[in-house]
């Protein structure tokens, strides 16, 4: 397994994103239905900015596709209108960005990454330590950033109610 420990002008440059502390005791449950936080565009950009464009957001929905993904990334996951699911796209020849549902189906998400399913895939989660999913597929990653204070995601009203990170996972050169 590769070092987790990265640059740090990484770290400088993830310090700089915008977050807010979030009210003490308040959970924001009602703004994000269904798991779905939306990724705030600072942080895509600034992704974008480290490690290069992507072409591929399995888990984008419609919503998001014409605000602030400029119409580039290709795939939506679990959408109504175009019909597609982002867990059984195909990903091997893309550079992932990936903002998963924090819901019951966030294991298979993180379990997909760890398969190095991709070129390169960066994942925005929950930094959730004892659960089984982290354990077994993010300890396997090539690089963890763990995100300073807590974000706030696109449509909830104040920060979110947990600290985030970006996981980091690439396909081995062949030889």
């Amino acid at each position: 397994m590769a070092s987790n420990l990265l640059p740090l002008e990484l770290e400088r440059r993830l310090d700089t994103l915008p977050t807010e502390a979030p009210r003490r005791g308040y959970i924001d449950r009602a703004s994000v239905p269904n798991g779905e936080w939306g990724t705030p565009p600072e942080l895509f950009e600034r992704c974008e900015d480290i490690w290069g464009e992507f072409t591929l957001d399995p888990a984008m929905n419609c919503g998001q596709h014409e605000t602030y993904y400029d119409n580039r990334l290709l795939a939506f996951h679990y959408c109504g209108m175009c019909g597609r699911d982002g867990l059984v796209l195909p990903w091997a020849s893309e550079r992932v960005f990936l903002n998963p549902p924090y819901d019951k189906t966030l294991p298979l998400w993180v379990a997909r990454c760890a398969g190095r399913a991709a070129l390169f895939t960066c994942a925005l989660l929950p930094i959730r330590t004892g659960r089984p999913w982290w354990q077994k597929h993010v300890l396997t990653a090539d690089a963890v950033v763990y995100l300073p204070g807590r974000l706030k995601f696109v449509g909830a009203e104040n920060s979110a109610p947990f600290d985030s990170c970006l996981v980091l996972w690439w396909q081995a050169p062949k030889r």
